[in-house]
């Protein structure tokens, strides 16, 4: 979650008071960034990592490096590395200092004979478990200290769902909105793509996507912004979105002093709603916007005082594992900084019909195929197609944009799982059946498989598979 600075009240009364902040930084000024969650637990007792542990962790593996770099969640098991956005021409450092500081992080943990989850997610362990060990900040404990009655579901998403974040700052508006909506158009595959689920959640079997699952619960904060599918251009994309942050419906806001007040159960307010009581300021209304979580989000750049110079764009739809950071940044950067890849996907997309005229209701039908996707994986219909058939020419796409560029060999897992349809969600659900299977998994892997990044599960465990046959032919 977005910080805040709370004790700015200058006033937001509409457009016209932010417009400056979100026409993008051109050319020069646009970079890649990427956040990577991460859960870690106790082998020896299963149980999730603690606030103490959590404090201990942070402040070692910050120590260790220097810098402000580890982000806390809502829950302690939870801890979030922070990789320094770069141009393009730097993305294998940006990649190198995500891999220190993840390995950092993993390290410091080991001392506290914790160790880091295989999955994305911590298969036994229940949203009313990990809300034992709320983190003690002012902002999670007024959202979820205890959650309201009304907002249950979206605190079982903070609480059991892990992610990877990557942030562009966009060059113009324009450049913003075919991303977005790209970005927008790829995200079921590319949630099935990076999944690194175990098939449990809160201990109970589930065949679908996990993340996705869980992400309904957010309705209109989450999801598809609608209006990705009806603004001709990026400005009238962003007076959109600035309308949705003045109207977006608050449960906390913060007063005058700068202290976060809980609405009771039922009872919202907005931006607009608060200019009736002189509370219509930027902290505010930054505050309105960091709680919309759609899986392409629109959100602040802030300066080393945390004041507010610029927008980015946050693709939210990547799993958390061993080469997940890297094929998520590789991806969503080339789509951003090289344009000829950029139109050869929206002409795939095309294709399956999810640019383009029918593009609102194919996308419907391609996220709830994906969300239920009931142990099928890439064999389900995307848009006029199959998920298969897409992941197929996406690959060879991919492919061609890193041919020459020394980046081969990060970019292979993804290649893998996408000519083989063996995503690390599907792994682990053929290898590690039942609750008891996974849980055995979390205690007796090697840490150690998280250092080779250029690897996915299928190559970790193909002989494990049993001969089960890969669906390499369905791209030749």
């Amino acid at each position: 979650m977005s910080d805040v600075n709370a004790h700015d009240n200058r006033l937001i009364n509409g457009l016209e008071d932010v417009w400056f902040l979100y026409q993008g930084g051109g050319p020069t000024a646009m970079q890649a960034g990427a956040e990577i969650e991460m859960a870690f637990f106790d082998p020896a007792t299963g149980a999730p990592m603690n606030v103490a542990q959590n404090k201990a962790i942070k402040k070692s593996a910050e120590q260790s490096l220097g810098g402000d770099w580890v982000r806390n969640e809502p829950t302690a098991d939870t801890l979030e590395a922070i990789g320094e956005p770069a141009p393009f021409a730097n993305i294998q450092p940006i990649m190198d200092q995500l891999d220190a500081r993840i390995a950092a992080l993993s390290g410091e943990a080991k001392k506290h004979g914790l160790r880091r989850s295989y999955f994305q997610d911590l298969p036994d362990q229940t949203a009313a478990d990990l809300f034992k060990n709320l983190m003690d900040i002012e902002r999670y404990q007024a959202f979820f200290g205890p959650p309201r009655a009304d907002m249950v579901g979206i605190a079982v998403y903070f609480a059991v769902c892990k992610s990877n974040q990557v942030s562009i700052s966009y060059r113009d508006p324009d450049h913003m909105l075919a991303n977005v909506r790209r970005l927008y158009a790829l995200a079921p595959f590319l949630f099935m793509l990076t999944d690194n689920s175990s098939g449990f959640d809160q201990g109970k079997p589930l065949l679908g996507h996990h993340g996705m699952h869980h992400r309904a619960a957010l309705g209109t904060r989450g999801g598809v912004m609608p209006y990705v599918f009806t603004a001709q251009t990026g400005e009238e994309y962003l007076r959109a979105h600035i309308q949705n942050v003045m109207n977006n419906p608050l449960y906390v806001y913060y007063d005058g002093q700068g202290v976060l007040q809980r609405l009771p159960s039922g009872t919202w307010s907005s931006m607009e709603e608060l200019k009736k009581q002189g509370l219509n300021t930027v902290a505010n209304y930054f505050l309105a916007q960091s709680v919309l979580w759609p899986d392409v989000k629109i959100a602040a750049l802030r300066n080393e005082n945390n004041d507010v110079v610029g927008h980015r764009y946050e693709a939210r739809m990547f799993g958390v594992g061993m080469h997940q950071h890297h094929t998520a940044l590789l991806i969503t950067a080339a789509l951003a900084f090289e344009e000829n890849f950029a139109h050869k996907v929206d002409a795939l997309l095309r294709r399956f019909g999810l640019l383009g005229a029918s593009a609102a209701e194919e996308l419907t039908r391609a996220y709830n195929a994906a969300r239920n996707h009931a142990g099928q994986f890439f064999d389900i219909s995307y848009g006029s197609g199959s998920m298969a058939d897409f992941a197929c020419a996406f690959a060879d796409l991919l492919e061609g944009v890193y041919s020459g560029t020394g980046h081969e060999r990060a970019i292979q897992p993804a290649l893998t799982i996408l000519r083989t349809g063996w995503t690390d969600a599907r792994v682990s659900r053929a290898l590690f059946p039942t609750l008891q299977d996974a849980l055995a998994q979390q205690k007796s892997y090697d840490p150690a498989i998280f250092a080779n990044t250029a690897q996915c599960a299928y190559d970790l465990y193909a002989s494990r598979l049993n001969g089960q046959t890969a669906r390499r032919q369905a791209c030749q």
